[in-house]
Formats: structure tokens, C-alpha cells, sequence
């Protein structure tokens, strides 16, 4: 599974939304990764206590449902039961769109057991600029060029992209029902994780669209010693964004902090 390109994700430029494509790899989105027990066991886990919170299978989805388990056998060289097995079976989450008469593409179905304080089936049924309406000004800035892309998609066609956040913690599962603390600014150099969202698009023959995103976490002030330019490079990203976003990835309150501490060597 490839590692990620952390000075692609954190460029010598001021923090802008940006879909940032890149050719995709579904059969690496969706392999084995060193903490691949773990995170299937809580997979597992959540599934078997909480799957409403998580899953959202609808009979009406069953032929993206369908697609998708037989486009997963080609990744994976195996065969999946159902959608539950390959929730289980699968450390990504994934989530199914189609469009609608009009040709907006809304949430039918999918398992996202990791999501990033959101809910799956509170979003079910919404379009995708309903869904990121609460995402300050993205849909100003992407809304229009998200809807041009996923229109001329072509069939089988594979595409990535990358998102992240800061944490106080490593946890995976950030539901809206868990309350985690936000970071302070107070935290210790180790204390700080990046939650990086690895996110795949693939068109599928039937007109839906997979979409799948695989979280990780990495300590800050790991990522930060991987190369001289990135400390200043994540500071100049926390001091340039934007105040409602910064808010909304719940970190304004210490992002000054965070990136004063990366300018001075940590």
C-alpha cells in the first residue's frame, strides 16, 4: 500500500479547498495494511453492536451493492457474501451515489465504520452539495467543478485524492456520538495526529459512483521530521486558514499554537 506523498499534501502555498486528483489504484486502496488486524477488529466490533450507526444497506441499492462486491472480487481476489462480509472483510469504508433524474448524484447506500464526525445515515438520500454545506466554503469554491468531474466520469475510470485534519487523538472512529476533546494548543509534539483521509472515485457501469475513503492517523511531529521544508510548510496551512474552516475542523483554537511550535523546530 503506498505511503502518502506528505509535500504533495502540504504544498508550498497558502491553504485553499482543492480536489487534487490523481490517478487511482483501487486494488491498493483496498489492501492489507500493517495495522490491518486491528482495524478489522474493530470493524468487527462496531458492526456487530452498532451497524445502524454505520451501515445503510438498502434494497434499492442492491445493483450498486451487486457492482461493487464483484468489482472488490477483482481487487481482492476473493469473493464477498454480501455487503457486511466486505464491511468486515475491508479496512476502507465506502459509500455509494447515484444520480437522480436530474443528474445530481445523492447517498444511497455504504459502511463507513471510521467517519470524520459525521453520520452515513443522517447524509442517506442528500445530494453532495447538501452534504458538504456544512463545510465552510467549499461548495463556493468546488461545488461546481465536483459536479463537472463526476458528470463526465467514465465507466471503470479510477481517481484519488487526499484530505486531512488535526486530532487529539488516534482514534479511528470519530461519530458524532463519541465526544473526543479538541486539541488546545496545549498539547505535547506527540499529542497531535494528522487524520488523513485517502479517498477514492470510481464510476461504475451502472451509472453510480464508489466512494471510498481510508483513515489513517500519524503524529505530527513524525510527519513533521520527514523532511526540513514540512514543518513550515503545515504552519504556513494552519496560519492560512481560513477562520470558519479552522473552526469546523475544529482546530482554531490551536492552530496558533500548533504551527508557532512547528516554526520553532517542535
Amino acid at each position: 500500500m503506498r505511503s502518502p506523498d506528505w509535500l504533495r499534501l502540504f504544498p508550498d502555498s497558502d491553504y485553499r479547498w482543492s480536489m487534487s486528483l490523481l490517478p487511482g489504484d483501487g486494488r491498493d486502496f483496498f489492501s492489507h495494511s500493517r495495522d490491518g488486524e486491528a482495524i478489522l477488529g474493530q470493524r468487527r466490533r462496531q458492526l456487530a453492536e452498532q451497524a445502524a450507526d454505520y451501515a445503510v444497506l438498502p434494497a434499492v441499492a442492491g445493483d450498486l451493492v451487486g457492482e461493487v462486491l464483484e468489482r472488490l472480487e477483482v481487487w481482492q481476489g476473493r469473493r464477498f457474501r454480501d455487503a457486511m462480509e466486505a464491511g468486515t472483510s475491508l479496512e476502507p469504508d465506502w459509500v455509494l451515489l447515484r444520480a437522480d433524474e436530474e443528474g445530481v448524484f445523492r447517498v444511497e447506500a455504504g459502511v463507513v465504520c471510521f467517519p470524520s464526525h459525521w453520520s452515513l445515515p443522517e447524509k442517506v438520500g442528500m445530494s453532495l452539495e447538501a452534504v458538504h454545506g456544512p463545510v465552510p466554503g467549499l461548495n463556493d469554491t468546488l461545488a461546481r467543478q465536483i459536479g463537472i468531474f463526476l458528470a463526465k466520469l467514465a465507466p471503470g475510470s479510477e481517481w484519488e485524492r487526499e484530505n486531512w485534519g488535526l486530532s487529539a487523538n488516534p482514534e479511528l472512529d470519530h461519530h458524532p456520538r463519541h465526544r473526543w476533546p479538541q486539541l488546545t494548543g496545549g498539547e505535547a509534539p506527540d499529542q497531535v495526529w494528522i487524520r488523513l483521509e485517502r479517498q477514492l472515485l470510481v464510476r461504475l457501469s451502472g451509472g453510480g459512483i464508489l466512494f471510498g475513503i481510508r483513515v489513517s492517523n500519524h503524529r505530527l511531529d513524525e510527519v513533521a521530521g520527514i523532511s526540513e521544508c514540512l514543518p513550515a510548510r503545515i504552519a504556513r496551512a494552519l496560519r492560512t486558514m481560513p477562520e470558519a474552516a479552522a473552526g469546523y475542523k475544529g482546530i482554531l483554537a490551536a492552530r496558533s499554537a500548533i504551527a508557532a511550535r512547528l516554526g520553532a523546530g517542535g
